[in-house]
């Protein structure tokens, strides 16, 4: 029964996909369509997770040591990752800001007293922009229901203390960049995460988009 066990326990395991259903399954506001659909998840994941159970068993005697420093290497790895989410979550920046920027980049307009930047949300990413110190920034955030899923529905700017929930339609977020430099912000769960970099005048910075 010990495999059995810890499969039903792996169900309280924190992962991303799990934490999804779970916030669908709650939305549903009935108990009836909530456990219908965490039943589903869990039969979608019974092949995978018996495959790997028979592999496991089929293998471990014969390459122990192989599988062992495979799986070191792979806590690692998840372990690393974790350690960026937290980062992220935690405003520090793990990445530098280039003078090429992507394609759907949002650059503020600054137009007298305030700047303007406009950017349109995509499913898996979001997309840097650029602003200039000590302006107040509106920043106008275009959300489709095709590309607004339950992973980048609500954004977190941990610097700016600023949580804000996405819905179909323009979004607005508020806020005046004193310092130079990056900020982070991501996703409600850390795993989609960008930045928004502030300049000193954004008329002076040459930007090539890739």
């Amino acid at each position: 029964y010990g495999s059995f066990l810890i499969g039903m326990l792996s169900g309280l395991m924190p992962c991303g996909p799990l934490q999804i259903v779970e916030l669908y399954a709650l939305g549903t506001g009935s108990a009836l369509f909530g456990a219908l659909s965490m039943f589903c998840f869990a039969m979608g994941t019974v092949p995978l997770l018996f495959t790997l159970g028979t592999l496991h068993s089929t293998l471990l005697k014969k390459y122990t040591h192989s599988i062992l420093k495979i799986s070191a290497i792979l806590v690692i790895f998840l372990g690393l990752v974790m350690i960026g989410r937290g980062l992220a979550l935690s405003g520090i920046v793990t990445f530098g800001f280039e003078n090429t920027v992507a394609a759907d980049t949002g650059i503020s307009h600054v137009a007298g007293n305030i700047q303007t930047v406009v950017t349109s949300i995509k499913s898996e990413r979001y997309p840097t922009i650029v602003v200039q110190q000590g302006i107040p920034v509106r920043w106008i955030i275009k959300a489709d229901s095709k590309n607004l899923n339950g992973c980048n529905q609500a954004i977190t700017i941990p610097k700016l203390k600023i949580v804000k929930k996405l819905r179909v339609g323009e979004n607005l977020i508020e806020f005046t960049p004193h310092k130079i430099g990056d900020i982070i912000y991501t996703c409600w769960m850390g795993m989609i995460k960008s930045q928004i970099t502030v300049v000193v005048d954004i008329a002076k910075v040459k930007f090539k988009r890739k």
